[in-house]
């Protein structure tokens, strides 16, 4: 796994090509982890394709300046755009059920202490079961206030940032959690640098990808909070290592047309990735 110490004092990451580790899996050379991020990154530049703002520029504003409580409200809104966005459905469905319950009052209600769950019931902004049954995670949100809120308006621990937003949303934070540091960082809103270890998004689809690829040396399926806590700094080590553009995170990997998920035959031949432990191992089958 990639850490954050230098990357030459680890002889897992700069083994030769073609060597085989204890798992049985090849293991790309730095050089080689350098040219594929500057790739990933070269695409994410010229693609511009950006996430979407869920704090819009005079909300971020207001963060900045605003005193406790409305900071607290505007990152309620936050976290609850992460919390909606953990379950299996595409993005513009996410996208069109949140700005649905944002329209209805949904998060302002909850924050306020005003909201009426029989009326939500029987009339719901959202016709989706997924999307309806997460107003159980933003209402835990609601209530574990106090918790999450001591992370405002700057982390004190950033070591401790994604735990305290686990713990207080009950789990219904897991990638998730480390995609509101990321956002609040990539907004300039949480100003320390050290946060960013915590702010790669290791989600499944950027987990098995960084792993297929090579650019990090953990199983695909190392999914508990720990592994994902280990995946982000092994990501943000790697990243910082290629050189990717400030404040991309996780996102050339994330957003890349790269489909190595779900990877085959004529995916792997057409493959413009410059070197893919995947591609190797297959070659070599």
């Amino acid at each position: 796994m990639m850490g954050d110490a230098p990357a030459g004092r680890r002889s897992q990451s700069t083994a030769p090509v073609g060597v085989t580790t204890v798992n049985g899996t090849t293991t790309l050379t730095n050089r080689e982890r350098r040219e594929d991020i500057a790739f990933l990154s070269q695409a994410y530049t010229e693609r511009g394709r950006r996430p979407e703002e869920v704090l819009d520029a005079s909300e971020r504003e207001r963060f900045a300046s605003a005193e406790t409580d409305e900071q607290a409200g505007l990152f309620f809104k936050l976290l609850c755009r992460g919390a909606l966005a953990a379950q299996p459905a595409p993005d513009t469905v996410i996208d069109a059920d949140w700005r649905r319950l944002v329209a209805a009052g949904v998060l302002d209600e909850l924050f306020a202490g005003t909201f009426d769950l029989g009326r939500y019931a029987l009339d719901p902004p959202v016709s989706r079961s997924d999307s309806k049954g997460k107003v159980i995670d933003f209402t835990r949100l609601a209530a574990t206030r106090d918790t999450w809120s001591r992370l405002l308006p700057e982390p004190p621990d950033p070591d401790v940032a994604v735990d305290v937003l686990h713990a207080a949303s009950g789990g219904a934070l897991k990638s998730r959690a480390f995609w509101a540091v990321r956002e609040m960082r990539r907004y300039g809103l949480w100003r320390n640098e050290s946060l960013d270890r915590f702010a790669c998004v290791p989600d499944g689809r950027v987990r098995k990808r960084a792993v297929r690829m090579g650019l990090i040396d953990l199983p695909e399926k190392a999914d508990t909070f720990a592994d994902m806590k280990a995946v982000s700094r092994a990501l943000h080590a790697v990243l910082r290592l290629g050189d990717a553009p400030q404040a991309a995170y996780d996102l050339p990997i994330s957003a890349a047309d790269q489909r190595c998920e779900i990877c085959d035959a004529a995916r792997m031949a057409s493959c413009a990735m410059p070197h893919c432990r995947w591609r190797r191992e297959h070659a070599e089958a």
